[in-house]
């Protein structure tokens, strides 16, 4: 479990949201039973390094002046250009009761013949926060067009819930999408202009 220092942001005596970030930091909040929309500020780049090294739908332990908090990540804000978070959202949870979330569905392998679809990106589950899987990865070598993976095919654990109909399809083996009619005519057409660009020229008729 990661760990995310943090420091409470009191009012009036804080740097307005825009000074924050330039001084690298990210305001944040977290909430819970027994916290209410506590106003925190963390760390930039620690909080950047704690997501690369573990995904949102897991726990994070977030300290907060010393007490100790097991939070998931409900919210990020992200710069639409730069891509860097410009605020934070944190849910405080119980490790010993169990919590809905998503785990991303990724792909490895090669079909025998088509190209592997994946439906859904993710998959909805229920469990103990320490039980939550970092991915379902499903294997395409050897399947064929119109071979498919169902929700039930994933390696679930014995002590993660399944939060979507176990027949419900989550990996689709599609034919190679063929090129449209336009899409070819317009090759053709290209094709033609090229040819004739790179024709040598005509001599000019003489009488």
């Amino acid at each position: 479990m990661e760990t995310i220092k943090a420091i409470i942001r009191r009012k009036g005596e804080q740097p307005t949201n825009n000074e924050l970030r330039r001084q690298g930091w990210v305001p944040a909040v977290v909430y819970g039973s027994d916290v209410q929309n506590l106003a925190i500020q963390v760390n930039g780049r620690e909080l950047d390094q704690a997501l690369r090294h573990q995904s949102t739908n897991k726990p994070f332990k977030l300290v907060v002046n010393g007490n100790e908090h097991p939070v998931m990540v409900y919210e990020l804000q992200r710069h639409p250009v730069k891509g860097i978070i410009l605020h934070a959202d944190f849910k405080k949870i119980n490790m010993n009761e169990k919590v809905h979330t998503s785990v991303p569905v990724l792909l490895e392998g090669d079909p025998e013949l088509g190209v592997a679809t994946l439906v859904r990106h993710s998959v909805e589950i229920s469990c103990l926060p320490g039980s939550i899987p970092e991915a379902f990865t499903v294997n395409v070598d050897g399947l064929n067009i119109g071979d498919v993976v169902l929700a039930k095919d994933l390696e679930i654990p014995p002590d993660v819930d399944l939060g979507i109909d176990e027949m419900e399809v989550v990996v689709s083996i599609l034919p190679v999408k063929a090129k449209s009619d336009e899409a070819v005519e317009a090759e053709q057409s290209a094709e033609a202009v090229a040819e004739e660009a790179g024709s040598p020229p005509e001599k000019a008729k003489t009488t």
